[in-house]
């Protein structure tokens, strides 16, 4: 799931390039252009790009699923503008992700959304933009009708709603699930219900995996509460964990005051996190 540091230096380096050169390249030579969408009702052609755009739901984990790879292992959503608090305790809890850790640099707009999945060694995001005009003379790599714009070296968006960011190849995974591919299909502890944050993990994903995947399938929703002094609402459920792993979760919930229950194969923890605390909990539960 972490990309490597070598990539990060390298996309590191590319966003500052494109911050000199994005009014003559990305924008099409006309800084005018560079121009976000205020209207709450933009139009998906807003982009201004050629070709198919990316057109999906992307209101929570399971939207972000349907777009995933059959091989997918761990995928989690985000909802960036719920608070900076969570945000902030998901960056410090989960591994790297270029979309937490560059938002604000690879788009002319701020990612209010976003998705990260992992499958077959690689990874893929999504994200939730506004509308913004796209210029481009030339660097794009179609597929299947849709335009892959490079982002330097490594990277690729194939813009819409959402976009999407990663390697030219897992994209192109992406992008053959939505034209009619296989989706995964292995996460059953997933609702319709939404939260500000959705973690989802297979224990067949080895010890990357939360907790180092002791279970057949994590899941985990937090939710800012009403009032963000409130603190957060978790609820975190592992089906068929080990033993060792039911332990090891029954202290997490006993130390932080959360509920632990046992309902078959099933085990759950549950209740209001402090807001000075979630990051805490968030790296206990997400951690090794």
């Amino acid at each position: 799931m972490k990309s490597t540091a070598k990539a990060f230096a390298i996309f590191v380096g590319v966003i500052m390039v494109l911050s000199a050169f994005a009014s003559f390249v990305m924008m099409g030579g006309n800084q005018n252009e560079n121009v976000v969408v205020p209207s709450g009702n933009d139009s998906l052609q807003t982009f201004g790009v050629q070709g198919r755009l990316v057109e999906w739901d992307f209101e929570g984990l399971q939207d972000a699923l349907q777009m995933s790879p059959e091989s997918t292992v761990m995928a989690y959503w985000i909802n960036l503008s719920a608070s900076q608090n969570l945000t902030d305790a998901v960056a410090a809890a989960l591994p790297d992700s270029l979309g937490l850790s560059y938002g604000n640099q690879i788009y002319s707009t701020k990612i209010e959304t976003l998705a990260h999945v992992d499958f077959n060694g690689t990874w893929v995001e999504f994200h939730g933009i506004k509308p913004y005009l796209v210029g481009y003379n030339g660097l794009v790599v179609p597929y299947q009708d849709y335009m892959m714009i490079p982002a330097g070296t490594d990277y690729a968006i194939a813009y819409g709603k959402p976009s999407l960011f990663g390697t030219q190849d897992s994209v192109r995974s992406v992008i053959d699930v939505i034209t009619g591919g296989q989706s995964a299909q292995s996460f059953t502890l997933i609702g319709d219900e939404q939260a500000d944050l959705q973690v989802a993990a297979l224990g067949s994903g080895g010890s990357g995996m939360p907790l180092s995947g002791g279970y057949k399938e994590f899941y985990l929703a937090v939710n800012a509460a009403k009032s963000q002094d409130q603190g957060f609402n978790l609820d975190a459920r592992y089906l068929q964990p080990q033993a060792s792993l039911s332990s090891k979760v029954g202290e997490i919930a006993a130390k932080n005051n959360l509920s632990y229950s046992t309902i078959g194969s099933e085990v759950e923890i549950s209740g209001l996190v402090a807001r000075e605390n979630l990051q805490n909990v968030l790296m206990a539960l997400l951690g090794p």
